[in-house]
Order: structure tokens, then sequence, then C-alpha cells
């Protein structure tokens, strides 16, 4: 973490951890709120499962942190909401093999969430932009319950992302093999943050004024050895490439999203897992099943 980050911020309380003994408390940046119609206290007791290593907040020093993000938690995954460019600025899941396993059908649609009432992107905002309705939780980590399938299918999970050799292509291939750890690498308990990375894009879908990101990251965080790796990958077309190509530190996705991902943390202990380049895992290459 090249610059200092926000501690859990207060409003979450015990439900999110605390920082670790030895961390030194910064000043909050503004506490998320739960969406409309979300009930506080059970809202807090779906985002327990991520205190572990807190909840992805935006550093208070950072000139996007006068945000007050809107968090929605569901049983697949919680996400922080930017009514300003209309994406997920974070999604995260925790996975198990478990989670990865049944057989509940994709959905047909792409519904309005209604948790976010106006804000909420539309079906048809996408329509003509030549860009998919990118999953940030993918609908493949969802097979174990047909509820959660169709969550991931609402349009406050979804991002502008370029469809042929990204979404469809390298992008996918990534999920995959987060899928493939799980289910066939030893990593059992992994806690995933995907988003987009603004950059400089001036880029937006016309109809609603969505932003179309520069580029993607997701971190991968193994919940029983405390190793991560983050990956960061331009929302253009790839030609298949090895995913050690995109592994960058996770302080640079953080310097890139004004984001700290390991809030819980100490500051010793961030600083281990976010500075390394890092390093590709490994899965048994008989590993079937992780596809869509």
């Amino acid at each position: 973490m090249r610059r200092a980050a926000s501690t859990v911020c207060i409003a979450l309380g015990l439900a999110l951890g605390a920082p670790a003994a030895g961390a030194v408390a910064q000043p909050a940046a503004p506490p998320p709120t739960p969406a409309t119609g979300q009930d506080r206290a059970a809202w807090l007791q779906c985002l327990s499962r991520f205190g572990v290593i807190g909840l992805p907040s935006l550093r208070s020093e950072d000139a996007r942190a006068e945000q007050f993000p809107t968090v929605i938690c569901r049983q697949g995954y919680a996400l922080s909401f930017n009514t300003r460019t209309l994406n997920p600025d974070w999604v995260i899941e925790r996975l198990s093999p478990a989670k990865l396993r049944g057989s509940a059908a994709r959905a047909s649609t792409f519904p309005d969430d209604v948790a976010l009432g106006v804000y909420s992107p539309r079906h048809g905002d996408y329509t003509g932009s030549g860009l998919d309705r990118g999953h940030q939780a993918p609908a493949a980590n969802a097979k174990f319950d047909q509820q959660v399938m169709d969550e991931s299918f609402y349009m406050s999970n979804m991002s502008p992302q370029v469809g042929i050799g990204f979404n469809r292509g390298q992008w996918k291939y990534l999920e995959e093999a987060v899928r493939a750890w799980v289910l066939c690498g030893g990593h059992d308990d992994v806690i995933v943050m995907t988003g987009p990375i603004y950059g400089g894009s001036d880029k937006w879908l016309t109809r609603r004024r969505i932003l179309v990101p520069e580029a993607y990251y997701k971190i991968v965080y193994d919940v029983e050895s405390g190793r991560a790796v983050g990956f960061r990958m331009l929302n253009r077309r790839h030609a298949r490439s090895d995913l050690q190509t995109f592994i960058v530190p996770i302080a640079d996705i953080e310097d890139d999203t004004g984001i700290d991902f390991f809030p819980a943390l100490s500051r010793r202990r961030q600083n281990q897992l976010e500075t390394p380049q890092g390093i590709l895992w490994g899965h048994d290459q008989s590993c079937a099943n992780v596809g869509e």
C-alpha cells in the first residue's frame, strides 16, 4: 500500500472487523450506506463474511472519498455502486468448491436493480453500443442456487466491456482460472474483488451516461494461506495470452482506483500482500466444469 489506507469505517462496527494490532488508525472515509429497502441489521450480517480482510473502502486522502457509496449485499456478492459513473466500483465474493457446483440455470434477462431506484442502469442502456453487459460477479460463480444466479444478472452487477477478445475472451479465461483454483487447486476459501479502472476514459454510453472503463481489475485472496494476487487488464480486444502477463502489484491497483482492499489488516500485512508483483496460482490441468 503506497499511501496511507483508511481503516474500516466505524459505521460497519464489528461485523466487518477492525484493523489488526499494530495498525495505525487513519481518518475514515465516509461510511457506506445500505441501498434503499435493505434492513441494516441483515445488511451488516451479510457483509460480515468479508470481515477477515474488511470491506473495500475509498482511501480517505483520495478525492474520490468525498462520495458516500451505496453498498448492496446479497447472498452471492456485495457491491459498492457509483451513482456518477453508473458502474459498481467494486464487487466482492467469497467462493468455495460447494458454491461453484450446482445446476442453476442462467437468467434470460438483465433486470433493473430496484435497490438503486432511479440510479439503476437498464438493459436498453447498452443496446447498440457494441459493448457487452459484463458481469463483475460472474454468473458461473452462482451455480449453487437459482436465486443467487438470478441476482447475478441485475444491472448493478454489470459494467461495459468489450465483447470479443475480452468479456468473451481473455477476461473470461481469468474468471475460469479463478474457479479452477477453487475447484482443483487447493484454494478452498477465497475472497475475490473485481471492478473497473476508469483511468482517463472519456467514453460514455449515451443513453444514461454510463462511463466505459479503461481497464478492469481482479484481486484474489486465499483466506487460509493469506496469499493474494492481483490482475489488471485493459478493456480492449486481446489475443489469448498467459494470465501472468496481466499480474500487477495490488498497490498499483489501489493507486489506480483509490480503493483500500484490505482495510482490516495491519499496515505491515498490507504491504506484504500489496507490494510484490505476485505469481500465477496453479491447478490440476484436468479440472473441468469451470466455464459458463
